[in-house]
């Protein structure tokens, strides 16, 4: 029995620190996934629209990357921007894609298209903003 555990003793040392590497190189590159909820920033309005009430302002995402990158992030510091540069007039509804920013190196995100409605200034509300300035 001897014989069997120490024969070859430098080679089964060898494996178990191959092992070991290994073990811990797979384990530093994990791939983790967390889910956040981002405050929808509106950007580029259209000249007398404006957005409906009822809309949500949150959104969910998905952050994807490196366990250490990913724990690193805080939620807070993220803006989900959405930007209705390119919605032409008399469009009520569209749907669009927001952008996350400042995301590190290494990490992405999966965020659902957002639908947004747009309804047009009031009247009153224009003759409002006019008699203050």
């Amino acid at each position: 029995m001897k014989r069997w555990l120490f024969q070859n003793i430098g080679l089964k040392l060898l494996s178990v620190l191959i092992a070991f590497a290994l073990w811990a190189y797979v384990g530093s590159r994990q791939v983790l996934e967390q889910r956040v909820n981002l405050h929808l920033e509106f950007a580029d309005m259209p000249v007398g629209m404006t957005l409906d009430p009822n809309i949500h302002t949150n959104i969910s995402a998905t952050l994807i990357g490196r366990k250490d990158r990913i724990l690193d992030i805080d939620p807070q510091e993220l803006h989900a921007v959405v930007s209705l540069k390119n919605v032409q007039s008399g469009q009520k509804e569209i749907s669009v894609h927001p952008h996350i920013q400042p995301l590190p190196n290494g990490v992405s995100v999966n965020t659902p298209d957002v639908t947004i409605r747009l309804v047009p200034i009031a009247e009153n509300a224009k003759k409002h903003k006019r008699s203050s300035r």
